[in-house]
């Protein structure tokens, strides 16, 4: 049984001023009920309620039940994997009548409906619409909490659970989807495992935990097979980040563009001498390796953004942006805040905000910013906190020169001198997170 076409168009006429809000679904979409004397005008008592999940203005719309006197409820519930298709059926949770038990609407006795997935005009994928609940308790027993529907369509993979009382919608996530969610980190660990042969250096930067997990023989089937309860035990023990970093498909090309550059510079003698004398070797290039062994134009969305995560590319959206939004998610307070005349000055003084903004990768962004205007002005040399870095790291190593001669001899300073470069890195990283294994260089 579907919702009838005419119906349909009559309410299309309704204004969204004419609905109420009467609650929110579980994951917050508001759920609205149309005004009585609307519901009297439009429909002359055909009926007795019409309620509707769905966003401001009730666009895009989740889900609608138009309950009938009799006490029948017609569902449409929209897709999501197919924005403006729907599923239609009708559900009666009491003792069906004789007209119910004759029509094809679902009962106590038919707990299974068909309810193909539509598009206004006919239907285009099979799928079944299944009340859930336990028949032993008897109907009488029964209450709202209980008008629970499955749909699901098994040719888009597509579940969706609703109470057709509250419309509570949720949409549960397909195999597809999980599957496409785990697709970032296997590519983490695939990129990472690569460095044994592009980098050999970086791949020794790699935290013991995770270096080990990936010197093991079954390394490829466990990156295969690995699950959200694998990817969840190796954040908590710090082997991989909390997230991937962020890049839209339009901001893809910039990155390109940058390892372009990255490679010329990593050309350039001028250059390339500048960074010599700093550290005193003559071997020393500040484009990480793995940049030189790659070719920009078959690298994808994902790879640019697995090479922002090790930190082999300056990310776009760095530490603070990303954190700020994670933190408006979780306080819902800020987020009224901000839309104050003085929205942004009150998000600044709040302790959380103020102690983001302090923290060590916050204080390195801002130095990156500035960094990143001395590379767009054409300056491609050393900044003034390379040869802080660097200078440290030159005293580091003069003093331990200095004692080793005691012990080994003359020969002991160009032993140390060729750990310069591994120092320097160290030194640079220092401040961030484990996964960090790269310096970028940042242009």
């Amino acid at each position: 049984m579907t919702v009838p076409p005419q119906t349909w168009a009559t309410l299309q006429k309704i204004d969204p001023d004419c609905w109420e809000q009467v609650g929110a679904s579980g994951h917050g979409c508001p759920v609205w009920q149309l005004k009585a004397d609307w519901l009297r005008v439009m429909f002359k008592g055909a009926y007795q309620s019409i309620r509707a999940c769905a966003g401001a203005g009730l666009q895009p719309m989740q889900a609608i039940c138009f309950v009938t006197p009799a006490g029948v409820h017609e569902l449409r519930v929209f897709s999501r994997v197919r924005p403006g298709e729907y599923y239609d059926s009708a559900w009666h949770f009491g003792e069906p009548g004789e007209a119910e038990a004759l029509a094809d609407i679902g009962h106590a006795q038919r707990r299974r409906l068909l309810a193909p997935l539509s598009n206004g005009e006919g239907p285009i994928a099979p799928a079944n619409a299944i009340w859930i609940f336990d028949p032993s308790r008897g109907i009488p027993s029964l209450g709202e909490a209980d008008y629970n529907v499955r749909i699901f369509c098994a040719p888009i993979d597509e579940t969706i659970d609703v109470n057709a009382a509250t419309l509570d919608v949720r949409f549960q996530e397909s195999v597809g989807e999980r599957q496409m969610r785990l697709v970032p980190w296997q590519r983490l660990l695939v990129w990472m495992q690569r460095l044994r042969q592009l980098d050999k250096s970086a791949y020794h930067r790699i935290n013991k935990p995770l270096r080990s997990w990936l010197d093991s023989r079954d390394c490829e089937q466990r990156i295969a097979t690995l699950g959200e309860a694998d990817i969840g035990m190796m954040q908590q023990q710090g082997m991989l980040p909390p997230y991937i970093a962020w890049l839209t498909p339009e901001e893809a090309p910039q990155m390109a563009d940058s390892i372009r550059l990255q490679q010329g510079i990593a050309r350039r003698k001028d250059v390339l001498l500048q960074y010599a004398n700093l550290m005193r070797l003559p071997n020393f290039s500040p484009i990480p390796a793995l940049l030189m062994q790659v070719d920009p134009a078959r690298l994808d969305l994902l790879d640019l953004q697995i090479f922002m995560t090790i930190g082999a590319l300056r990310e776009i959206h760095g530490f603070v942006e990303v954190e700020t939004q994670r933190l408006l998610q979780r306080r819902p307070d800020l987020q009224s805040a901000m839309q104050s005349p003085q929205g942004a000055r009150g998000l600044q003084s709040d302790p959380e905000v103020a102690a983001l903004n302090a923290h060590p990768r916050a204080v390195a962004e801002q130095q990156d910013a500035q960094d990143l205007m001395l590379r767009k002005a054409g300056s491609y040399g050393p900044t003034t906190r390379e040869l802080t870095i660097a200078g440290q790291v030159m005293m580091n190593i003069g003093n331990q020169q200095i004692s080793a001669t005691m012990f080994l001899g003359s020969g002991a300073g160009m032993l140390f001198g060729l750990d310069a470069t591994n120092q320097y890195i160290a030194a640079a990283l220092a401040e961030g997170p484990p996964w960090k294994i790269y310096v970028p260089y940042i242009c």
